[in-house]
């Protein structure tokens, strides 16, 4: 009966109910609170509602009850990286993306790519809150502006729950006007800056690295590049020694070895100009 449930709650995952998908998730679990998918499944659909807090919960028990050395708790793990980053907690989700990562290299499983970009956003939220302090100890002025901005996205944030608690919008309604009111703060921080940015002739500027420029193995930014046959590049020391181990491609998974491997002399020109003009990108 419980993995009727399962599959009520699969098919209305894939219709796009997912408050239907989570009670259905919610019974299964309730007949039979052993079985780690009903946990995923259920975890997996709250990311989905952005219910952080409740993704987190489903993800640690999936965790717990698979074990976590067995290569089927990866899935899970990645999950609760998810929900630690959309609580705040970009530390702990890099924490355990990262192990969960390394695993997944020596596992050869297909959660490698998720799991990496998963590391990828969470080490830049951990440098996005560096800079926001480093930023606000520039400026007083700056400073209280936009911890305004923060306190009406509180308080705006606050009202729109106590609307759903009443009953007053549905679950996705709520996610989908939660989402507007942080991406118009965002955009009104953004815009703060850039004006604090041009009055200072660039003295307050917010620090970014690129994308492009981060190895996906180190997570640091590439010094010696080099590119797979399927055209993703990596900073030669951790493609070397990961392909030796495993004898894939990190991305696809396609039986390769380092002689496959070739430099990308514009990508690591683009990385030195970077690095002689900025520093402090060094200690990212």
């Amino acid at each position: 009966m419980s993995f009727e449930l399962k599959e009520k709650g699969n098919q209305l995952y894939k219709e796009g109910d997912y408050s239907g998908a989570e009670e259905l998730y919610s019974q299964a679990i309730q007949k039979n609170p052993r079985e780690p998918t009903f946990f995923t499944n259920r975890a997996v659909t709250r990311i989905k509602l952005e219910n952080w807090a409740g993704a987190e919960h489903d993800a640690r028990a999936a965790i717990d009850l698979y074990g976590p050395k067995n290569a089927a708790s990866l899935k899970s793990c990645w999950y609760l990286a998810q929900a630690l980053l959309g609580l705040g907690r970009p530390q702990e989700a890099y924490d355990v993306a990262i192990e969960a990562y390394k695993a997944a290299l020596a596992a050869k499983s297909n959660q490698t790519e998720n799991l990496s970009r998963t590391v990828l956003r969470a080490k830049q939220q951990i440098w996005a809150v560096k800079e926001t302090a480093r930023l606000r100890d520039m400026n007083e002025t700056l400073a209280n502006v936009e911890r305004l901005i923060e306190a009406d996205l509180e308080r705006e944030l606050g009202e729109l729950q106590a609307k759903l608690d009443r009953g007053e919008i549905g679950q996705i309604g709520f996610v989908e006007d939660q989402k507007a009111l942080r991406e118009e703060a965002e955009k009104n921080i953004h815009n703060v800056r850039e004006a604090f940015r041009i009055a200072s002739n660039g003295d307050i500027q917010e620090r970014v690295v690129p994308d492009y420029l981060i190895d996906g193995i180190s997570f640091e930014i590439m010094h010696d590049p080099v590119i797979t046959p399927s055209g993703h590049s990596f900073d030669r020391i951790g493609i070397e020694k990961h392909v030796e181990q495993s004898g894939v491609d990190p991305i696809t998974r396609v039986p390769m070895t380092v002689k496959d491997l070739r430099p990308n002399y514009a990508l690591k020109a683009v990385c030195e100009d970077f690095l002689n003009k900025n520093g402090w990108a060094v200690d990212w």
